[in-house]
């Protein structure tokens, strides 16, 4: 009778770098479990990122499967030169615009069907998933509808820092931005924000990230333009 292999299998005690690495090279054994593992671990996270810059939950369910995709076929190419997870979520921003940009111009589409879509991609936890903790109050919805009218530069950057906790670094690093930039592009959504909900972005939530608190940014630079409102 022939051995059980159990050291190949990637759980939940796997760490990130481990179970990127399994995933680099699909002929090793552990790139199945490893790859279910980092599915399992983010796709809450990716969901959420999704659902802010996309605002519904049908096209964020799309960009789910696109980001996961994309994560497929080049998860590959990572260099452990940041971490994995600011690299992934540079790929659910990049695949939420892609998304915006291929639905410009079309018409609405009807209601959502929850429950096969969570069927579908397995969403369907015992835990509240992203769909339910993002429509629990009523201020959680008016920022919702306030990211939509900011660009998407303005509105990936507010997701994520402070959805995420993204740190100075980690943002320049996702949005492939020099540091400096990050700070005025930050300040810039900020008040972009503000405008749109009128002055109450810091009441709403929005005035600290969740996992650190941001130091004060710089004045906006007046040395370039960046469109504020979508």
């Amino acid at each position: 009778m022939p051995l059980l292999h159990t050291a190949v299998i990637c759980d939940s005690r796997t760490p990130d770098p481990a179970l990127v690495e399994a995933c680099r090279n699909v002929q090793d054994e552990r790139f199945e479990s490893a790859f279910e593992e980092l599915y399992r671990r983010y796709r809450d996270r990716v969901y959420s990122i999704a659902y802010r810059m996309t605002g519904t939950a049908t096209d964020a369910m799309d960009v789910v499967q696109d980001a996961f995709r994309v994560l497929f076929l080049k998860i590959s190419t990572f260099r452990f030169d940041s971490q994995f997870s600011t690299w992934l979520f540079r790929i659910v921003v990049n695949c939420s615009n892609d998304h915006r940009r291929r639905l410009k111009g079309r018409r609405n589409r009807g209601p959502v069907n929850l429950s096969s879509l969570a069927e579908e991609f397995d969403v369907c936890d015992q835990h509240d998933g992203p769909i339910e903790s993002a429509e629990t109050s009523e201020a959680g919805e008016h920022v919702h509808a306030a990211l939509q009218k900011l660009s998407p530069k303005l509105r990936a950057i507010l997701v994520l820092r402070y959805l995420e906790g993204l740190s100075y670094e980690q943002l320049a690093e996702a949005l492939q931005v020099q540091p400096g930039t990050v700070k005025s592009r930050l300040a810039r959504a900020h008040l972009a924000l503000e405008r749109v909900l009128e002055g109450h972005a810091g009441a709403l939530g929005f005035g600290t990230p969740r996992k650190e608190k941001p130091t004060e940014p710089e004045p906006p630079s007046h040395h370039g333009h960046e469109e504020g409102v979508a």
